[in-house]
């Protein structure tokens, strides 16, 4: 009688594993990567396009990111929401956070450091995060870009924004490091492996015809950055399942750090627009995280 009632415990235990088993895979299946582009201060874009997608209920299970893109995807794997970034990003005065730089650049990383201290002062490991995330950095002495997503987190997010001439590099390791965009401004190599479905969204179009008056003096510096970016981006966004591109956002500065609300609004409206052009991307609402 009890050998009968542990069989039968042992085939009931089997039966809800068999039935469970299906629900992993889909959901491990249905995983979905977002690769956000670097673009200074045209990242804070990022965030109305990640609100935009969690309206939809179209919820990322893993991030990449390059530049500010390795920023605002950093924090948001670690499951800071949205709403919370943009208000800390509106709070700050960035004129009083440019601090000049002696070593090769006008600006030190300040700002970014903050933010990041401010935001997730308990994670600086990419093993702490929520979500599955990775950056990409540029090399300085090998000449080739860079993944990383296991070990030290921030040292790694700031040098991955180190624009070259405008913030300072980063040694790590005993290697120069600066900007992840300059080689891989969009790094949906790594979602690949591990994602079915990769969304890439970018900040950088480079559509708009400008003036000469336009590229006097650091406007031809950001034009001239935007063009190597957009150029790199663009045999990667044939990987991307979806591949959002907010153009608004390349028509304002690089350092155009006061116009916060601006970037989100535009972020959070491309987005909308495309999801309702392309309800294919629907089919991704309500995916569960791993």
């Amino acid at each position: 009688m009890n050998q009968k009632k542990i069989v039968d415990k042992k085939t009931f235990i089997f039966l809800l594993l068999m039935l469970a088993l299906p629900l992993l895979v889909s959901a491990e299946e249905r995983s979905i990567g977002v690769a956000l582009s670097g673009g200074a201060a045209r990242g804070f874009a990022h965030l109305g396009a990640l609100q935009a997608l969690e309206d939809y209920g179209i919820i990322p299970t893993h991030m990449s990111g390059a530049s500010m893109g390795a920023v605002v995807g950093a924090i948001y794997a670690a499951g800071v929401p949205v709403h919370r970034i943009y208000s800390f990003a509106r709070e700050q005065h960035y004129l009083g956070l440019f601090r000049p730089s002696l070593n090769g650049a006008l600006f030190r990383t300040t700002f970014l450091e903050k933010m990041l201290e401010h935001l997730i002062p308990n994670n600086n490991t990419f093993e702490s995060l929520e979500k599955r995330m990775f950056v990409c950095i540029t090399n300085l002495n090998t000449a080739q870009y860079e993944i990383v997503g296991s070990g030290s987190l921030k040292d790694k997010i700031v040098a991955s924004t180190a624009i070259p001439f405008i913030f300072e590099p980063s040694i790590i390791d005993s290697f120069t490091y600066v900007d992840g965009g300059l080689t891989n401004n969009l790094p949906v190599e790594p979602l690949l492996d591990c994602c079915n479905y990769v969304i890439g969204i970018s900040v950088n179009a480079t559509n708009d015809l400008l003036t000469q008056d336009e590229l006097k003096g650091l406007g031809a510096i950001h034009r001239a950055l935007t063009m190597v970016v957009a150029a790199n981006e663009k045999p990667r966004k044939q990987l991307c399942n979806f591949y959002i591109e907010i153009e608004r956002a390349g028509k304002l500065g690089l350092l155009d750090f006061s116009r916060i609300e601006e970037f989100y609004a535009i972020g959070y409206h491309a987005t909308v627009t495309y999801i309702e052009n392309h309800p294919d991307i629907l089919t991704l609402s309500n995916v569960e995280k791993n």
